[in-house]
């Protein structure tokens, strides 16, 4: 394994552990990624996966510093048409999971300062309802990926 391999997983084990500290009773976030963009296109998705805390909570809004407006969307089939829509918020009850993925529930990076390439990583800050602003570093995949990154080991 390489020494940046290496450091690209102690990287995202240190901010899964963090997260998950930043809110104690609060979800936490993990498997943090997205798929790399093709240069010239100027919008992305992440996805994660979200655990709910002790009490019900909700993913309201979510920005990042390499996107200029960044939402919240679902993705819903109508007559065989998958139509995508901006939603307020994003509910995570209580000691559930919530996994946002590909053709699903996802967060939509618009307005992209750069493209998105593979292996780099970038932040991005969560607003919960109650449990206020957290932090998590996003892993870039490769275009086709269509799966978070193994776990990092404990």
């Amino acid at each position: 394994m390489t020494a940046r391999i290496s450091t690209w997983i102690a990287t995202l084990a240190l901010l899964e552990i963090t997260a998950g500290a930043a809110a104690a009773d609060g979800p936490t976030i993990s498997q943090a990624w997205a798929r790399a963009t093709a240069p010239g296109v100027d919008v992305g998705a992440a996805y994660l996966t979200l655990d709910g805390g002790a009490a019900d909570d909700s993913l309201v809004s979510a920005s990042s510093a390499r996107a200029a407006m960044v939402h919240l969307h679902t993705v819903e089939e109508s007559g065989g048409v998958a139509k995508m829509r901006a939603v307020e918020g994003i509910d995570v009850p209580a000691k559930r999971r919530v996994v946002l993925a590909p053709k699903g529930t996802h967060i939509m990076l618009m307005g992209l300062s750069r493209p998105l390439v593979a292996g780099e990583t970038f932040p991005l800050e969560l607003r919960f309802a109650k449990a206020g602003p957290v932090g998590v570093i996003v892993l870039v995949r490769a275009a086709g990926a269509d799966a978070p990154p193994p776990p990092a080991p404990r």
